[in-house]
C-alpha cells in the first residue's frame, strides 16, 4: 500500500465521529483497569490483611469466567444488538466496583465480597469482549482494520506504562477506594460514548438462522478450535504461559512488595508502569525480529521470554 494510501486511512479514522467516541471509550476505560489492579489487592492487602492464598484466589476469580467464554461466545454471537451488550458490561463494571468504596466507607468490607467483585468484573469483561469483535467489523471499514487496531493497540499499551504510575499515586493521595471510584467513572464513560455509536445492527441471514441448540454451536467451536493445527498449538501456548504467569500474578507481586518490602503504592505502581514499557518495545521490535527469524520462531522466543523475566523478583531483599 503506498504512503499516500496510508495516509488516508489514518485521516478517515481521525474523521469518523464514530470511531473517535469508540477509540476515547476504550482508552479511558483501559486506563481505568490498571488503576482498578492495583488498588484491589492494595485494599485486601492493607485494609483486610489478607494472605497469599487469599490474594491469589482474588486474581483466579477475575479470570475465572474466561472458562465459560466459549459458551457466551456462542450466545453473543447470535444476539442483534452488540453494542447493548457493550454498555451493559460497562454499567455492571461500575456499579459492582462502585460497591467496594461505599462498604469500605462504612467500614463493611469484606474478602468475599472483593471476591464477589472479582467475579462479576471478570463476567462482564467477557461479555463485553465477545460482543467487541463484530461490533468492530460493523464499525470499521475492512480496509482500515490494520489502522484502527494500531490506533487501539497503542492506547491499551500506552495504559500499561501510565495508567499503573497514575493509580499508584491516586492510591497514595486518596487512598485505594477512592481510586477504585475513578475506575468506576470510567466505565460509566465508556459506555456513555460507546452506546452513542451508532451503527448498522440488523441481523444477518446466519444470524436469523439459530437453529442449533447453544451447546451445540459451542461444542463445534471447540472442536474447530482443537482440529485446527495451528489453532490448537496456539491455545495449548497461550494456556500454558498464562496459567504459570498468573501463579506469579499482579496480586501476589503487589503483596509481596507492599507487605515484604515496605514499598508504598506510588513506587509499585511506579514499577509496574516501567515494566509495561516493554510491550512498546516488543511492538517496535516484532516485525524485525519476524521477518529475520520467521513468525512462529519469534512466537516460540517469545513464549520463552515473556514469563522469564519473572524469576528476577526472587532477587528481590526480603524474606525467601
Amino acid at each position: 500500500m503506498s504512503a499516500a494510501a496510508e495516509s488516508s486511512l489514518s485521516v478517515s479514522l481521525w474523521r469518523d465521529r464514530r470511531f473517535r467516541r469508540f477509540w476515547a471509550g476504550q482508552s479511558i476505560s483501559q486506563f481505568g483497569d490498571r488503576i482498578t489492579e492495583l488498588a484491589l489487592p492494595l485494599i485486601a492487602v492493607g485494609a483486610l490483611h489478607a494472605s497469599a492464598p487469599q490474594v491469589a484466589w482474588l486474581t483466579a476469580l477475575i479470570w475465572a469466567p474466561n472458562l465459560l467464554a466459549i459458551v457466551l461466545g456462542a450466545w453473543v454471537d447470535h444476539r442483534v444488538h452488540k453494542r447493548r451488550l457493550m454498555v451493559l458490561a460497562d454499567v455492571v463494571r461500575a456499579a459492582v466496583l462502585l460497591s467496594v468504596p461505599a462498604a469500605h466507607f462504612l467500614d463493611v468490607v469484606t474478602l468475599g465480597q472483593l471476591y464477589v467483585v472479582a467475579l462479576l468484573m471478570g463476567a462482564a469483561g467477557v461479555l463485553f469482549n465477545t460482543a467487541y469483535p463484530p461490533f468492530f467489523v460493523r464499525l470499521v471499514p475492512r480496509s482500515s482494520y490494520v489502522d484502527a487496531n494500531s490506533k487501539l493497540s497503542t492506547s491499551r499499551s500506552a495504559s500499561y506504562v501510565a495508567g499503573p504510575a497514575v493509580g499508584g499515586a491516586l492510591v497514595q493521595a486518596l487512598t485505594a477506594p477512592v481510586a477504585v471510584v475513578v475506575d468506576a467513572l470510567t466505565f460509566l464513560a465508556s459506555a456513555v460514548l460507546v452506546g452513542r455509536v451508532s451503527i448498522d445492527e440488523s441481523p444477518a441471514a446466519h444470524d436469523r438462522a439459530a437453529a442449533s441448540s447453544l451447546l451445540r454451536r459451542a461444542r463445534e467451536g471447540l472442536v474447530f478450535v482443537v482440529r485446527h493445527p495451528v489453532l490448537r498449538a496456539s491455545l495449548g501456548c497461550a494456556a500454558t504461559v498464562n496459567f504459570f504467569t498468573f501463579v506469579a500474578g499482579n496480586g501476589l507481586i503487589v503483596l509481596f512488595a507492599s507487605r515484604n518490602l515496605g514499598l508504598t503504592a506510588g513506587v509499585i505502581g511506579m514499577a509496574f508502569g516501567v515494566g509495561a514499557t516493554g510491550s512498546l518495545l516488543g511492538a517496535a521490535l516484532a516485525p524485525k525480529v519476524s521477518r529475520r527469524f520467521g513468525v512462529g520462531r519469534s512466537i516460540v522466543v517469545g513464549a520463552v521470554l515473556f514469563p522469564a523475566p519473572i524469576a528476577l523478583v526472587a532477587a528481590a531483599s526480603g524474606p525467601l
